[in-house]
This record gives C-alpha cells, sequence and structure tokens, in this order.
C-alpha cells in the first residue's frame, strides 16, 4: 500500500458540519486521527455533538460555559453560533474571573460564577487531567440551573472496574505520581497536560455520588457520523429541576 493511502475512508454525515462529509484516517488509531473533510474533527467533538443536537435541538439559545475548549470541530461551533456561550481556560499564574488571552480565568475545582448561571456545561477530555474531580462535579452541578447538564468526554477505560488516581498535585506545587507520568495536548501550553486519572466503569456512580447529579452515558460505533475507535464515550450529567 502506498504510504499516503489512508487507512480508513468513508463518506458519511457530520453532526459538527450538519451536512455529508468524508471522513479518512492515516493511522488506525482512530480516537485522534478519524478526521471530517469538512470542520478538521475527530470522533469525540462529533460525539459530543451529536448529543448536543438531538438533546438540546434549541442550544443555539442557551447559557453554556466550556472549559479549555479546543481549536477545531464542536468549540469553534459553539462561540461562532451560540450567543451565549463563555470559554475559560485556566492560567494559574492570573487572576481568576479575568479575561486572558480571549478567555476567561477559572479553576474548574473553584469557580467563580455565580450559582445556576448555566444552562449548559461541556467539557471535552479535560476530566482526567483534574486534580480534584469531585470538587469539580460540584462546582458545575452548582452552576447550572435547574434541569441544566453537564455534558463531556473523557476517556473510559473498558478493562477497569474501579477508577484510578495516577497523579496528585500536592498544595506545595508538586507533583506525587502513582504511575508512569502521562500527557496531553494542551490548548495553551506547549508542555501538555497531566495525566491525573484513568476513569472506569464506576464513574458514573461517582458522579453522582459527588454531584448529586443522574448520569447517562452513551457509547458509539457509527460509520455514518465518523465515530469509531476506542474512547467514543459521552457523559450527560444532569442536575435535577
Amino acid at each position: 500500500m502506498n504510504q499516503h493511502s489512508p487507512v480508513y475512508s468513508r463518506a458519511g454525515y457530520c453532526p459538527i458540519c450538519e451536512a455529508p462529509s468524508k471522513f479518512t484516517a492515516q493511522h488506525d488509531w482512530y480516537r485522534d486521527h478519524l478526521l471530517c473533510s469538512g470542520c478538521g474533527s475527530i470522533p469525540r467533538e462529533r460525539a459530543l455533538a451529536l448529543v448536543l443536537t438531538r438533546r438540546f435541538p434549541d442550544w443555539r439559545k442557551l447559557t453554556i460555559h466550556e472549559s479549555s475548549p479546543g481549536l477545531r470541530g464542536i468549540s469553534p461551533k459553539l462561540k461562532r453560533e451560540c450567543p451565549r456561550y463563555v470559554a475559560s481556560q485556566f492560567f494559574p499564574d492570573k487572576p481568576l474571573a479575568k479575561q486572558i488571552e480571549g478567555f476567561r480565568n477559572e479553576n474548574l475545582e473553584l469557580q467563580t460564577f455565580a450559582d445556576e448561571s448555566f444552562d449548559l456545561v461541556v467539557t471535552l477530555d479535560v476530566m482526567e487531567h483534574v486534580n480534584q474531580p469531585a470538587d469539580v462535579l460540584r462546582e458545575v452541578a452548582r452552576t447550572l440551573r435547574p434541569g441544566g447538564a453537564y455534558l463531556f468526554t473523557v476517556p473510559t477505560y473498558k478493562d477497569r472496574v474501579a477508577s484510578e488516581r495516577r497523579a496528585l498535585y500536592k498544595p506545595d506545587g508538586t507533583v506525587e505520581h502513582y504511575a508512569e507520568p502521562e500527557y496531553h495536548g494542551n490548548p495553551i501550553s506547549d508542555a501538555g497536560s497531566l495525566v491525573t486519572f484513568y476513569y472506569g466503569y464506576d464513574l458514573a456512580e461517582m458522579i453522582h455520588e459527588w454531584s448529586g447529579m443522574d448520569v447517562e452515558v452513551m457509547r458509539w460505533h457509527d460509520h455514518h457520523c465518523g465515530i469509531i475507535g476506542e474512547f467514543t464515550e459521552v457523559y450527560l450529567a444532569t442536575k435535577g429541576a
């Protein structure tokens, strides 16, 4: 096979473009390499968009907070088409609640937003990098309006019954590692983001324990929408009305 020939190529429908598209991958790790020809999105972004449009067809009228948005796919669409969209990043050395490089500076574990500020909170592969996920979920629930929801993706390991902490940021700024350090891409830092957790089957139960929210977990193998490969789970945690 020619070294430039794709390992996967198929026509379908992109839920971000909301139009016919072609999905192509040059590598068989589809999670990061199966791209939409229109918006450049990858499977988890399309999976979240699919849930968004099915469960919240009027999302453009909602007040949405997205933490750590990416540069492609669903994040630019939310910013472009939702007038009440707020994007945040965390700059640890900068004042909270201030605009920094086009983003509101927010620590997900200790947010400055008022109670019941949002209809929807969105994150894409953020929860595996937070230090205290229980604090994040409590804060998300606090900032959601009654009936609001937290829509997010996070790698969920199918061979794990129990989630595993892999690293802990200590109060003195040092990091305690419990496994080989692993870093993922970070849109605001070339240093990457340290993975603090490998989540397992118990995550949905823990979300309810931490926040009181009810949880749905959705998983796909959908060639038509280009959502195949590992870690296609989307979580929808809903605050009681």
